[in-house]
């Protein structure tokens, strides 16, 4: 199985201002993470809001540059290539955003959005209609603005605009977090149709861990910047191991700690557990192979 994109240990800080604007504090959004993306598996990325998941999709497109750690792509090392050596990445390797009509330029019409992504090919019409044909969009839709468009047509235009340049992986954050029930069914069964036309394969990223199984071969769940479990879906969804991959299937499960005393060091769901013990207030646990490519963190397996 050939892998298409790989790190290793990628870290990304920010500062931030508190809500006066006068002291500056350090955000860890991704912490030492390590992972394997390969050709025709689909892997899946699951969390809450603030788990770091949009930080890591744009540390693994390069839009953000990770502060340690290492990118690969085909096996080489990529993380400190300058941009305009990273063109041919750039189109092999994709990113769908959440909210298309923040990501869509109001001002652009659909032709220039999509023109303006091809960096390499010849931008005519033609190409245009032959990339909206795609997504199930008529021609005269390149005339349109983002505002004269449904949630669903939006983020049908994201994904065209995601197809310039013959990808072969892309990552999609949340490409159905703004929709509607039957618009996030259609918009599901397009990216699996284009999936089998093209032989792509999907880092699809959402806080529903459902819609990651149904879509994924293999899933990866974050908290607080941290990949605490990773295995395939099988792995994943009849046994989780982690506290956190529990609560995220059941949230109710929560409630009796949700009132507990919150924790800065140690493991980072410290101040969630029911199952927190003494060497979870001191350390953080690694992640580690529990059995078969199932790998956890947490003290309860060691």
């Amino acid at each position: 199985m050939e892998e298409i994109l790989r790190c290793e240990k990628i870290s990304k800080n920010f500062m931030i201002k508190d809500p006066l604007g006068i002291s500056k504090r350090k955000l860890t959004a991704i912490n030492n993470i390590s992972l394997s993306i390969n050709q025709g598996v689909n892997t899946g990325i699951v969390g809450e809001s603030g788990s770091g998941k949009t930080t890591l999709a744009k540390t693994l497109t390069l839009l953000v540059r990770p502060d340690s750690g290492l990118i690969y792509y085909r096996g080489n090392e990529i993380t400190k290539l300058p941009d305009r050596k990273l063109r041919f990445f750039r189109n092999r390797v994709r990113i769908i955003f959440q909210n298309p009509y923040k990501s869509l330029n109001p001002r652009s019409t659909v032709e220039r959005v999509i023109k303006e992504a091809m960096l390499t090919e010849t931008k005519t019409s033609e190409t245009v209609d032959d990339i909206l044909s795609h997504v199930g969009l008529p021609p005269e839709y390149k005339d349109k603005y983002p505002h004269q468009l449904s949630g669903g047509e939006r983020q049908r235009v994201a994904i065209a605009r995601a197809l310039v340049g013959n990808p072969e992986c892309i990552i999609a954050d949340e490409p159905t977090g703004s929709l509607d029930a039957m618009t996030e069914i259609y918009i599901l069964t397009l990216l699996d149709e284009l999936k089998k036309r093209f032989g792509l394969t999907y880092v699809f990223i959402s806080h529903n861990l459902k819609i990651i199984a149904e879509f994924c071969e293999r899933i990866m769940v974050m908290y607080r910047g941290h990949i605490v479990e990773q295995g395939s879906v099988e792995q994943i969804l009849k046994n989780p191991l982690h506290p956190y991959t529990r609560l995220l299937w059941n949230p109710e499960s929560e409630k009796f700690v949700r009132q507990q005393q919150k924790y800065n060091y140690g493991c980072p769901f410290l101040h969630r557990c029911i199952f927190r013990m003494e060497k979870c207030f001191h350390q953080s646990p690694e992640l580690k192979d529990k059995e078969n490519g199932h790998l956890v963190s947490c003290f309860l397996y060691e």
